[in-house]
């Protein structure tokens, strides 16, 4: 039997973390068990451990578990109800279900936790057959190398996958769905607050489940098995091309069979399990469909291993947790519990807009939060090392101590504090890693049209990709339990013949900022005042009253400070212009021009002024300054 890993500082923190968000204790266990009882969640990483996962792989899967299947049951209860359901429908479904159920928890979990991303991508590796070449996959039932295969591009992506024509055929075509925008599988499985777990669920099977099932019947056709009563999840839901026109929307239900269900409601299994044969077959269907079951099985068991199985005992016990934790996550999780009043209730027509506009630019808003997870991931991380004072026991003998050691020797005492234990420690800061970003937007008359809309895109990409940073920030230091000393702060300038400061730098990203911003970038002026718009960026960051030193913000924080100037060129008063750009810069603040279609911009902000001739690479060229920006990026 496996050992259980030893319950280190930075592990207790994390279950006491996990502990916090489910209302439940949770225990590390000995054995491979994991059980719910008296109230407490007993864990055991030894589970993994025992299926030939090392201690970080192990720990890693244990957290992916209780960051998914059990706290959806005591956070979404509506989606594992509607995730039971399906399963109970349909027995052959369970393999796709069990994707889903990894893939989005494990999207969650590194939302929290990027540290993992390393152990989630090796230990997905080691679960699929490999060769020399990457994954091979040739040989395994195709729906099952389906599933295979989306594991290994969400989890890790670097891995090069062989699978039959069929199964490339079917990746190909996903892959043409993420063209210009985000992979489509990262659609699904990134955290997303603005929707339901439950319409996570159904978003996911949308895409997943049509080509599943397509596969599905190809194998149980070329076995003989075609014949064999109706395929499972008949009813097909939105399928893979319905994905971009709003399959995957806020009305993504009745997806699989049984998915119109109400939640809750469990839905009847067929008179015998889909894993047997039925009545009337014969003998040769029959040991076919069984040893079909037996291969969707073992794959469960070898690729997809879970201690919180759906429809299992711990998962039952944690649904029926107190009623009111449930009651408030399924308001709040299941459109169908709040009723039409909820589906009506008036969200403003430029809110709207701003989230069509957001959802349609999220793959690159999501790129814009990953340029953080690194740094985050390296504040995490700790090292051993040798401590700096010494004990009785050690492994390495204290050579500053050699003379207090005789003497302590010579005096008796048996055991001399001569030695240096290792112990762990934070990695030091190579650098200030808090940045402040405050993004000048011109909106004079001659930015109308496609350079407007597109600098708007910019901005929103910036202020949303940054905002998830900084939820990623406080996420990290609740689960750690420690000060990362790390910020990111973000603020937004629009000016014409004056300046306004749309989103000033110490607040929040909220609603009224994101109406004001759509709100204000569609009033265009007539002037070009980029000396009034970088006065004011100064006064943002706090650089020209004297509150900010050179390399500390007003509040202390060794900082840096970036301003990145969006215009299509011209300026009322140049030189005004240039007095304020040396000004700041000589104030240790980073300047960074962007200009469309004009060498002017480019001239006047040098070194670091840059050119697009196409207002649409905006976002992207914000993208890839703020990439530039991240320590040792």
């Amino acid at each position: 039997m496996s050992s259980v890993p030893a319950l280190t500082p930075s592990l207790a923190a994390r279950l006491q973390a996990v502990a916090r968000v489910l209302g439940v204790e949770i225990l590390l266990g000995e054995g491979t068990d994991w059980r719910f009882e008296y109230g407490a969640l007993q864990v055991s990483p030894s589970f993994f451990a025992e299926r030939g996962h090392p201690e970080d792989e192990a720990i890693a899967l244990t957290m992916l578990e209780l960051w998914g299947p059990a706290r959806w049951a005591t956070l979404a209860p509506a989606r594992q109800r509607r995730r039971r359901s399906l399963a109970n429908a349909s027995g052959a479904l369970e393999p796709l279900l069990a994707a889903v159920d990894r893939l989005q928890a494990s999207g969650e979990l590194l939302g929290s936790f990027p540290a993992f991303r390393e152990q989630l991508a090796a230990a997905t590796l080691r679960s699929l057959p490999t060769g020399a070449g990457g994954v091979d996959l040739i040989g395994m039932p195709r729906h099952l190398q389906w599933i295979a295969a989306i594991l290994c591009l969400s989890l890790a992506p670097g891995a090069a996958i062989h699978a039959e024509a069929e199964v490339a055929v079917e990746l190909e075509h996903l892959e043409t769905l993420g063209a210009g925008g985000a992979h489509p599988l990262r659609r699904v499985s990134a955290p997303d607050p603005a929707r339901p777990a439950l319409r996570r669920f159904e978003r996911a099977l949308a895409l997943l489940q049509p080509p599943y099932e397509r596969l599905l019947a190809t194998d149980r056709a070329q076995r003989g098995l075609a014949s064999a009563g109706e395929d499972p999840g008949a009813d097909d839901g939105p399928g893979v091309d319905g994905f971009d026109s709003g399959a995957g929307g806020e009305d993504a239900s009745g997806t699989a069979e049984g998915a119109d269900a109400a939640d809750g409601d469990t839905v009847a299994a067929p008179p015998e399990d889909d894993r047997r044969a039925r009545a009337g077959e014969r003998r040769a269907e029959s040991e076919g469909a069984d040893l079909f079951a037996a291969e969707q099985a073992g794959f469960l068991t070898q690729v997809l291993a879970t201690p919180l199985p759906a429809t299992g005992a711990i998962v039952d016990e944690l649904l029926e947790l107190p009623s009111e934790l449930e009651a408030t996550s399924s308001a709040n999780d299941d459109p169908a519990a709040s009723g039409a009043a909820g589906r009506s209730a008036a969200v403003p027509a430029d809110l709207a807009d701003y989230r069509d506009r957001a959802e349609r630019l999220s793959g690159t808003i999501e790129r814009m939060r990953e340029t953080w997870h690194r740094v985050i991931a390296d504040r995490l991380a700790e090292r051993r090392a040798f401590a700096r004072r010494a004990s009785a026991d050690g492994e390495l003998l204290d050579e500053n101590r050699l003379v207090a050691t005789v003497t302590a020797v010579r005096a008796g005492i048996r055991r001399p504090e001569a030695f240096l234990p290792r112990e762990s420690r934070r990695r030091p800061d190579r650098e200030t890693g808090s940045t402040d970003y405050v993004l000048l937007i011109d909106r004079s008359g001659s930015m109308r049209g496609r350079p407007a809309s597109f600098a708007a895109d910019a901005a929103l990409v910036l202020l949303e990709g940054l905002a998830g940073v900084e939820r990623d920030l406080a996420a990290a230091e609740r689960a750690s339990g420690t000060e990362l000393d790390l910020a990111i702060r973000t603020s937004l300038i629009l000016y014409d013949a004056e300046a306004v400061v749309v989103k000033p730098l110490a607040g929040s990203l909220d609603d009224r900022s994101r109406r004001r911003l759509r709100a204000e970038v569609r009033t265009l002026g007539g002037a070009t005042n980029d000396a009034a718009a970088l006065r004011a960026a100064g006064e943002e960051l706090g650089v020209l009253d004297g509150s900010a030193s050179r390399e500390r913000g007003a509040d202390g924080t060794p900082r840096r400070r970036i301003v990145l100037l969006i215009s299509d060129g011209g300026s009322n008063d140049p030189a005004e212009a240039r007095s304020e750009l040396l000004r700041l810069r000589a104030r240790g603040v980073e300047v960074l021009g962007i200009g469309i279609g004009d060498d002017e911009l480019v001239r006047r902000y040098a070194p670091d002024g840059s050119r697009v001739d196409d207002p649409r690479q905006l976002p992207e060229r914000v993208l890839a300054l703020v990439e530039a920006s991240v320590p040792d990026a």
